[in-house]
């Protein structure tokens, strides 16, 4: 058996289809599970084995540097080889070499530095106080957020403001062309501009284009349903007349609206290319016949999608459990109790606990740690985020772009070392009348400058200098290890307090993460480039340890147990202002994605009522569970006298809780229930559901339940702080808030 049959057999018929296509355009229509990255590596295995391919010819894009990782792995494990010459990768990592290559064609500095997000942040903060901007008005977010979304619809400052209707839109583009300009100042893009930038080198040097067209003669594209406007521009143009373009994606599973992804781009593929063939996959290798048939009840409701019916290679299993909450610490109750069942046969790292917020994650980490259960929480600040590194991030920097402003203002205040805000004033305004950087102008040592600021600079200067020296010959590690020594960053922390003690430990993994980046051959300027390139969508498994996360950082994962909690109607989906189909269905996309990361169980959860920026919200049952087939449902809430999927006559509940059959009839959405659960009678002493009161140990609080009379009375109160309690007031000493 030759290398294209042993891969050929490895392949279901549908996979074959897409692997053995040649020329042309191709779009591969890959259902949660079908196998998609096996299809793209196996093709370029196949392209290369059938010689219609040579290594160098090949250009594949994803938009993870974890999913480009396994890509490349699994590509050079079938190849036996690696891709000389090839690219596999980000989006953004292409778009930055681009960038890096031809620097003076895209009008950049040399060694133009790339401004993280909080830097992001402190360039919006200066422009809008000297725009005298109030945040009231439009906060930095909001405003980073639009600037972002241009961005991504290649749309530039004047674009944007020939386009603007209204005071509001104009204000936002005049902040644009501020932002833009203190960033060329800075001589630094952020991330959105690596894509701006490389879509307009291509547009504007047309040998530099035909030179990539020609060399890149086979484009594949994963998770195509992402791409925002630049990408799929950069796409075409790197694509040429007649692009073999290989597109995988599913318009499923587009969930990423709100930072630019057009799922018009895989749904108006074949429109873009008329010429493109299609092969859908249809088998699922990932989840339990019961669990993908659920997920297809919710997302077929949407329109805009392409009809498809994934088959379970997995087989029969276990139903989808569902279960009616009275309140979101009964969900997390029952949630914890499940994952100690589950504990038998499935590890804890198997299991995820998925949301469709970061603040829903709080009563379940309190269940967890009163169960001594491991969990992590997904999404928390990462590695690279922290205080400690990037402080050392900014020292590196300099030694790599002297005159990287960003990274200056920063370094030359940590460690703490006299130099105030009169001295950068000094610095910032020598600059400009030199028409220089400020590390340039402090370099100089302007006269301004106190004798006690100017002895501080110039042994700043002096560090860096030793330091840069160094980074001429010595690893990237060697360099980080004696750049905590000389500057103090590492003294800093050198107490056994906990938290020094955690400090430390991350600049020692920043030592061994410039360690592991010499043994790849990255110099000191290729280790920074490839730290600048991570983002939030770079989420890891963490331990053996239950995962708690929001949905779109699930995106990718699987688990043998999901449970995906918060099914109400107004959470998910989640109701704003504004909401239109289009956010409805990527709503409902969203739920598809968090039902399809389960392969053997999935559980759905939703509360009666939930504590909400703390007032007490009753809600309904999301209408995606409604969706969901009672003949797939084990329903846990019926066990207990509520029935979630059909109407009956009330009954009585524990935790005062009513049957989604009630819901049906209130309006929809969640409201506010001031007045509590329903109850026919007030208490002879006063007590109420619904009354707010206070404790003094547990602050503020609403009653939920009154059980009892006299000396047996026991308030069950939820408080903003501690959660839900049961308490007797005649102890508790309550007040009345």
């Amino acid at each position: 058996m030759n290398r294209l049959e042993a891969l050929l057999a490895e392949l279901d018929d549908d996979q074959k289809l897409a692997v053995m296509h040649g020329e042309g355009p191709l779009l591969v229509v890959a259902g949660a599970g079908s196998g998609k990255t096996r299809v793209l590596t196996y093709r370029i295995a196949a392209l290369l084995a059938r010689g219609l391919a040579q290594p160098h010819e090949i250009l594949a894009v994803t938009f993870t540097n974890k999913a480009a990782r396994e890509m490349a792995e699994r590509v050079e494990s079938l190849v036996g080889g690696s891709l000389r010459g090839g690219f596999v990768g980000t989006f953004h990592r292409f778009a930055l070499k681009l960038l890096r290559n031809h620097a003076r064609e895209a009008e950049l500095p040399e060694r133009f530095a790339i401004a993280d997000e909080d830097e992001q942040r402190q360039i919006l903060d200066r422009v809008m106080k000297r725009l005298e901007i109030p945040s009231t008005r439009l906060t930095p977010r909001a405003a980073r957020s639009r600037i972002s979304a241009a961005k991504n619809a290649l749309l530039g400052p004047k674009e944007l403001e020939s386009r603007a209707r209204g005071d509001a839109e104009r204000l936002v583009a005049e902040l644009y062309a501020a932002y833009q300009d203190e960033l060329r100042s800075a001589a630094a893009v952020d991330f959105d501009d690596m894509l701006l930038g490389a879509v307009s080198l291509l547009e504007h040097h047309d040998a530099l284009r035909k030179s990539l067209v020609s060399r890149f003669r086979w484009l594949l594209v994963d998770e195509y349903q992402d791409t925002n406007l630049a990408q799929a521009r950069l796409v075409r143009l790197l694509g040429g007349k007649t692009p073999n373009l290989t597109a995988v994606g599913d318009e499923d599973q587009s969930i990423y609206r709100w930072r630019g992804a057009e799922v018009e781009n895989i749904l108006h593929f074949e429109a873009a290319y008329p010429t493109a063939h299609v092969v859908t996959l249809g088998r699922n290798y990932r989840s339990a016949e019961p669990i993908l048939r659920a997920a297809a009840a919710v997302i077929e409701r949407n329109s805009r999608r392409r009809p498809k019916k994934l088959s379970s290679e997995v087989g029969s299993g276990a139903p989808v459990t569902v279960y009616l909450a009275a309140d979101e610490a009964d969900e997390a109750r029952f949630v914890a109790d499940e994952i100690g069942r589950l504990r038998g046969s499935v590890s804890p790292g198997e299991i995820a606990v998925l949301f469709r917020v970061n603040a829903q994650s709080r009563p379940f980490e309190a269940e967890m740690v009163r169960r001594a259960l491991p969990y992590v929480v997904v999404g928390g600040t990462r590695f690279w985020e922290r205080k400690e590194v990037r402080d050392a991030l900014a020292y590196l920097r300099l030694l790599v772009a002297p005159d990287d402003v960003l990274a200056f203002r920063r370094a030359i205040h940590v460690p703490a070392r006299g130099i105030g805000q009169v001295a950068m004033e000094h610095l910032e305004r020598a600059a400009a009348t030199w028409g220089v950087p400020v590390p340039e102008a402090a370099r100089r040592l302007p006269v301004e400058l106190s004798p006690r600021a100017r002895l501080a600079v110039g042994e700043f200067n002096t560090l860096l200098g030793e330091l840069r020296a160094l980074a001429a010959d010595a690893p990237a590690a060697e360099v980080v290890r004696r750049l905590l020594d000389r500057s103090g960053l590492a003294a800093q922390y050198g107490s056994e307090d906990e938290d020094d003690r955690a400090r430390r430990a991350n600049l020692d993994q920043l030592v061994a993460a410039a360690a592991e980046a010499t043994e790849r051959d990255l110099d000191l300027s290729g280790f920074l480039d490839e730290v600048a390139l991570l983002t939030d969508a770079d989420v890891r498994r963490e331990g053996d340890a239950v995962q708690l996360s929001t949905l779109h950082a699930a995106k990718g994962l699987e688990f043998a147990a999901v449970f995906l909690v918060g099914m109400e109607d107004g959470l998910l989906p989640l109701r704003r202002e504004g909401n239109g189909e289009a956010d409805e269905e990527e709503e409902r996309r969203l739920a598809y994605v968090g039902m399809t990361r389960a392969q053997r169980r999935l559980f759905l959860t939703f509360a009666r009522v939930r504590r909400v920026n703390g007032q007490l919200l009753s809600g309904r049952p999301s209408p995606f569970l409604l969706d969901v087939p009672r003949e797939l449902v084990d329903d846990r809430t019926a066990a207990a006298g509520r029935d979630p999927f059909r109407s009956h006559a009330p009954q009585p509940h524990r935790h005062g809780a009513r049957s989604p059959a009630d819901f049906r009839e209130e309006h929809s959405g969640p409201r506010s229930t001031d007045h509590g659960p329903r109850s026919s009678s007030r208490h002879p002493d006063g007590w109420r559901p619904g009354l707010k009161i206070r404790h003094a140990t547990f602050g503020s609080g609403v009653i939920l339940q009154v059980q009892g009379t006299g000396a047996q009375t026991r308030l069950v109160i939820f408080f903003d702080r501690a959660g839900r309690k049961t308490l007797i007031p005649s102890l508790a000493k309550l007040e009345r808030a």
